[in-house]
């Protein structure tokens, strides 16, 4: 009777580093102390922090009341079954984890009651290759030599002239990785091989053993076998365990006729292309977390240097208080604020770039940079709008374009600003009436020919003007109904009105994710 024997891993991600440990004594102890069965030196993991042990449905992981916890699949647990390609965090900045589960449908003795029954000896050397390529599959890094250790034990089982490996997720877009004949000379040339039945086996998902290799009489019946002049073809589909998706195909073929494959080496072939599987598609899960790991740092990087961009903190002037406040809704994003003292007072910017994300974010950079450099250089608003919309339309027309308001405060009170397609102003009187400055002109980026004007603004001492963004007024509720300039205005008129709008924006929300940035940047006129 056949028995199942669990086959566990781990793939450890620590820093740099990357390896595979087998879960191969119980119970498994993970932690900082020497004597655990997995040792991490990381200042996340506890002494003692997790242990994971079988139980009649699989495996099962434990927490031993670490400090900084364990996640499963981004959840901190205390107890958790785990399931092949399980992340498994320890604390939330620390070692990474990739749990995997194979099953081997027989045990070495099982198999080998099995080729003594039905052959001996030569079958026996065959079952010794198997064992040896399953050892190398599990104790290698480098894909392409476990991939190469594939061809040479399956060209030694099956007696072929060549072996192939090719990858792909698809019939359409499967490619030659690895190809070697039986004197292991490396082959770089597919070219003489048959291409209907790697594309009948990929699309069917089957086995394919056509010519003398299948014993059972089955004319070759192909012509691109004639064509080449092939006396044999295997070709077996290496699909994920765990996804069942295509992964490649492992191809093998040759001109002379060979011994016939009889039910014990279809096994041992169809193992090592199993395990083989099942190496490919836990390097897809290595290499995915990779790239998860590295745009999760390059993301950290990018909202790094665009907080270090946005001023830490606004400048003080005698005859104006400023405060101002972003958030972005994904880790890095399009919206922006800055203020920039000049000679005769200082310009308050609000922008927002289309779109989110890095290319959202890219671009508020470069404009802001843009905005900084004119102002210093002393050009007037409509000019250096201008010329931020020149930029944009020659260098990224019709893909991005911003909406930005640029207020000059001069001394004594004079104010105008430029609205490039941007959410109106707003004005509050000390009296609390709210004026909504509805002109101006076209985003900017968008138009060529653009022309931009300046609009002059009656802003009384005492009086407070409000610059946002869209992503503040245009905030929905459960209902989908928007915040609104009307209600943000009600929350304008006391000393803290930024924290006071979004304290009633949150509260308007009632848990609605936020789908845009929000910016805001309030000036009040002292004298």
């Amino acid at each position: 009777m056949d028995t199942i024997q669990r086959v566990a891993r781990l793939v450890v991600r620590d820093g740099d580093q990357t390896r595979t440990v087998p879960i191969d004594i119980f119970p498994f102890t993970i932690g900082r102390q020497a004597n655990r069965s997995l040792s991490l030196s990381n200042p996340q993991v506890s002494r003692e922090h997790a242990v994971i042990q079988p139980d009649g449905d699989g495996f099962l992981i434990r927490d031993q009341r670490s400090t900084h916890g364990t996640l499963v699949n981004g959840e901190r647990i205390d107890r958790a079954r785990l399931k092949s390609g399980d992340r498994i965090q320890l604390g939330a900045q620390g070692v990474t984890l990739i749990f995997l589960d194979t099953q081997e449908q027989e045990s070495a003795s099982s198999l080998i009651d099995r080729l003594s029954s039905e052959g001996g000896g030569s079958e026996l050397e065959k079952l010794s290759l198997f064992l040896q390529a399953a050892q190398r599959f599990n104790s290698t890094r480098v894909l392409n030599e476990v991939l190469g250790t594939m061809v040479e034990y399956t060209l030694q089982v099956t007696g072929a002239e060549r072996g192939f490996v090719f990858l792909g997720d698809s019939p359409s877009n499967l490619h030659l990785e690895c190809g070697l004949n039986n004197q292991g000379v490396p082959l770089h040339d597919d070219s003489k091989i048959s291409r209907s039945i790697v594309r009948d086996a990929a699309v069917s998902g089957l086995e394919f053993f056509i010519g003398d290799v299948s014993g059972d009489g089955q004319p070759i019946g192909r012509e691109s076998m004639v064509a080449h002049d092939l006396m044999s073809v295997i070709a077996i589909p290496l699909r994920g365990r765990n996804s069942d998706d295509l992964l490649g195909l492992l191809y093998l073929d040759s001109k002379l006729r060979t011994s016939t494959l009889n039910r014990v080496s279809r096994d041992i072939l169809h193992a090592i292309a199993t395990e083989a599987a099942n190496l490919l598609e836990n390097a897809r899960m290595v290499q995915a977390q990779r790239q998860a790991d590295l745009l999760r740092n390059e993301l950290e990087i990018a909202s790094s240097i665009q907080q270090s961009i946005i001023p830490a903190a606004l400048p003080n002037f005698p005859y104006a208080k400023l405060m101002a406040k972003t958030v972005s809704c994904t880790e890095v994003g399009g919206d922006f604020y800055d203020v920039i003292p000049v000679e005769d007072g200082f310009v308050a910017i609000v922008a927002d770039v289309s779109g989110k994300g890095m290319s959202a974010a890219l671009l508020a950079s470069i404009v802001q940079g843009m905005m900084y450099a004119q102002f210093m250089s002393g050009a007037s608003l409509v000019d250096s709008v201008s010329t931020v919309n020149s930029f944009l339309c020659s260098r990224v027309s019709g893909l991005k374009y911003v909406t930005l308001v640029a207020l000059h405060y001069e001394k004594g009170g004079k104010v105008e600003l430029v609205n490039g397609g941007h959410i109106p102003p707003i004005v509050i009187h000390q009296d609390g009436r709210a004026d909504v400055v509805e002109d101006g002109d076209v985003p900017v980026g968008l138009l060529c020919d653009a022309t931009f004007h300046a609009i002059p603004l009656d802003l009384p001492c005492g009086a407070r003007v409000v610059l946002m963004s869209d992503g503040v007024s245009e905030a929905e509720n459960p209902e989908g109904i928007q915040f609104g300039s009307t209600e943000i205005a009600q929350h304008m008129a006391g000393t803290e009105p930024i924290r006071d709008v979004f304290a009633a924006m949150q509260k308007f929300c009632a848990g609605t994710q936020p789908h845009d940035d929000c910016t805001m940047l309030v000036i009040d006129r002292m004298t």
